[in-house]
């Protein structure tokens, strides 16, 4: 019951190639176009140097600035791709859709701070990796869209909502683990009496070194993660209690913090998602390679060649036989007759 992150690594689409639409032509001052938008040198310039400009990215991404050049083009076309098949479809996205998104991602990588650092190391600044986001978003509800009509029996959904019933139903909780019971009754009873020392006698008194230094914190954690006496302290208690669980560990002493629980009416459209995976994904990749060829994508052969294939910008020396190669960026004035388009080859 998990979601791929779309966030680090293009998705892939089925290998069909662009061929030149349009003029085939990459304006002046454009280091590419879609269709009639153009992406421009300036713009493409300033999401490289706010990516770079942590040390972190620097080094995560290393001394290649022309591979990080054309990773970013490729992402910006993407996203102007992305945004005109959604356009054409109706879709859009609303603020809750984005932070669901970034929820999902952030729980994959292990929460938000490593979300981020994450993130930056690879070059996104927080801008970029907001747009990323929003894109994570909108491709999701592209695919709600392109499958609403596949019908999925009830009995598959409460089956898949059972099996995954750990990611819906979890719980926060803190604890402090102490040898003995004596101890732990202790420290029970001096966190009952000042709930905001729990941290405190964390630090001082556990002996889980993992957890000690966050106050005992162990974050939210569902069915099966932890061991059974104290999984069912935790769901059988309500939050803002403390509780005390004996493992083969020690005692523990608890604090309930917060339970999040979804329902299954709730978690319909997650579980679709997951179920209607392979085809969600088939789907959205057709629209946007269709949408992409209907558009036109033309790349500056300074900064490389596109590659439908993968949805990247490559590096012309690649030469693959999917790559499309735009002519040479010329000037057309408003008034003057466009010259007739010339094909080049892929390769040098």
């Amino acid at each position: 019951m998990t979601r791929t992150p779309r966030l680090l690594a293009a998705c892939a689409l089925a290998a069909l190639v662009l061929t030149g639409c349009g003029d085939g032509t990459v304006r002046t001052g454009a280091a590419a176009t879609v269709g009639d938008d153009r992406i421009t040198t300036s713009r493409l310039d300033d999401v490289i140097t706010a990516g770079l400009a942590d040390p972190g990215a620097q080094q995560g991404v290393g001394a290649d600035r022309a591979a990080f050049a054309r990773s970013v083009l490729g992402r910006l076309i993407q996203h102007e791709v992305l945004a005109a098949a959604a356009k054409a479809q109706g879709v859009s996205i609303t603020g809750a859709d984005k932070d669901q998104a970034r929820a999902a991602i952030a729980a994959q990588l292990g929460g938000e701070d490593q979300l981020v650092s994450q993130a930056t190391k690879s070059g996104f600044s927080t801008d970029e990796l907001n747009r990323a986001i929003a894109d994570s978003a909108l491709r999701d509800a592209l695919g709600d869209r392109l499958t609403a009509a596949i019908d999925i029996p009830e009995t598959a959904l409460r089956a898949a909502y059972a099996q995954g019933l750990a990611e819906f139903d979890r719980v926060h909780s803190a604890h402090i683990l102490v040898p003995s019971k004596a101890l732990a009754q202790s420290l029970l009873s001096q966190a009952k009496a000042d709930p905001t020392r729990f941290a405190a006698l964390a630090a001082k008194y556990s002996t889980d070194t993992g957890s000690k230094d966050s106050g005992g914190d162990l974050g939210f954690q569902g069915r099966g993660a932890l061991e059974k006496p104290f999984e069912t302290a935790i769901f059988g208690a309500k939050p803002g209690s403390f509780v005390i669980a004996q493992t083969r560990y020690g005692f523990h002493v608890i604090r309930v913090i917060e339970r999040r629980t979804t329902s299954f009416a709730e978690a319909t459209t997650q579980l679709r998602r997951s179920l209607l995976g392979q085809q969600r994904q088939d789907a959205v990749n057709k629209l946007l390679l269709d949408t992409g060829k209907k558009l036109g994508v033309h790349v500056n052969p300074r900064f490389g060649t596109w590659d439908a294939a993968t949805e990247t910008v490559l590096a012309r020396v690649e030469c693959p036989d999917s790559a499309f190669s735009s002519p040479s960026p010329r000037a057309v004035s408003a008034d003057a007759a466009a010259p007739a388009p010339t094909a080049s080859p892929a390769c040098p």
